[in-house]
């Protein structure tokens, strides 16, 4: 291994989210420190360059839906939450003036009345689509979203109110690609041809019980082809440009839901990378030390956001998803003059 000595503000938000997400697995001694570790350039990517989402007011209608189906990754989704800076929403919907995830929270992951569990829960933390936890469920309830979207865009939109055209990414793991209701709603989502959907396939090629050739060897993308989806690869998941070139490739598919097929490495730039050994426990103080300085970051700064990443998250997703949002509440109250009815 070599140390990165000089990162661009990408690398080190990037490496930022893997020592919040080894920091917080390592402090409560339980949790899965690989998948967030391997996937943080391909979430980090699709947060700040594509995600139409503000964190200012993570409930308008419009935004696009991350669902994180490989749940038991659910540090790399708080550690976005925490870097982008997400309000809090109350269970009646009314936005907060405080952090959704504080590094307090980030502390307290996986204890008793943590706001960062094991798994997503929706309505417990803003910015949780819907609850994820086994695998297949996360992707299969996207498929839902996707049509709900454009259920509301065919009810909804007029000519120059486009009101619905949200995207909906899920984000999942080789278990989930194993499961008998991803398969089904993969089905589905080709025969509908839900062009807004998007699934990206962390093929990591490890399972908590050991590498995916002991149970799982067939052709996912062929699969995927064969129900009717747009298949895309990505040969490196560090590879931003080859994310970024993916994600284009969806937005610009009209009329299929895509896969994206990222290789990635669980537990990057660890002592046990692409083990087993590092899906299902901490990597142990000396291996996060080890990782760290792999990755160019203070070995015994835990917790540690260095100066400029929150401010990298602002000027991303946040500057892109505001003007989003107010330019969708202008267009909204437009709509309304011309439509009170529908608008109501």
């Amino acid at each position: 291994m070599t140390t990165t000595t000089t990162q661009d503000a990408d690398t080190v938000a990037i490496n930022t989210i893997r020592a919040l997400c080894m920091d917080a697995i390592q402090k409560a001694n339980s949790g899965h420190p690989g998948t967030p570790m391997g996937v943080a350039p391909v979430a980090y990517t699709l947060w700040q360059r594509f995600l139409r989402f503000d964190p200012g007011d993570p409930i308008w209608p419009n935004r696009d839906r991350f669902v994180l189906s490989e749940g038991h990754a659910s540090a790399l989704l708080w550690s976005l939450l925490h870097l982008s800076g997400v309000r809090a929403v109350d269970p009646d919907y009314e936005i907060l003036d405080r952090a959704a995830v504080t590094l307090d929270d980030l502390k307290a992951f996986r204890q008793l009345g943590s706001r960062c569990p094991g798994h997503p829960e929706y309505r417990w933390t803003s910015g949780v689509e819907t609850t994820t936890g086994p695998l297949g469920q996360g992707v299969a309830t996207s498929v839902g979203m996707a049509i709900a979207g454009r259920w509301l865009a065919e009810r909804y939109n007029r000519d120059d109110f486009p009101m619905f055209d949200f995207d909906v990414y899920a984000m999942a793991g080789d278990g989930c690609m194993m499961e008998g209701i991803s398969s089904e709603a993969a089905s589905l989502a080709g025969h509908l041809r839900l062009a807004n959907l998007c699934w990206i396939y962390d093929s990591n090629r490890v399972t908590i019980e050991g590498h995916t050739d002991i149970t799982f060897t067939e052709d996912v993308a062929a699969r995927f082809i064969a129900y009717g989806w747009n298949v895309t690869t990505v040969a490196d998941a560090n590879d931003t440009s080859s994310i970024e070139r993916a994600l284009h490739t969806f937005k610009a598919e009209g009329d299929r839901p895509t896969l994206v097929v990222v290789h990635s490495h669980i537990g990057y730039g660890s002592p046990v990378e692409d083990s087993p050994k590092a899906h299902g426990e901490p990597l142990g103080v000396e291996g996060v030390r080890a990782t760290k300085r792999f990755l160019g970051l203070p070995e015994d700064a835990d917790f540690h956001v260095p100066d400029g990443a929150y401010g990298t998250f602002a000027a991303g997703v946040g500057a892109r998803g505001r003007a989003a949002r107010e330019a969708w509440e202008a267009m909204f109250e437009r709509y309304r003059k011309e439509f009170p009815e529908l608008a109501d």
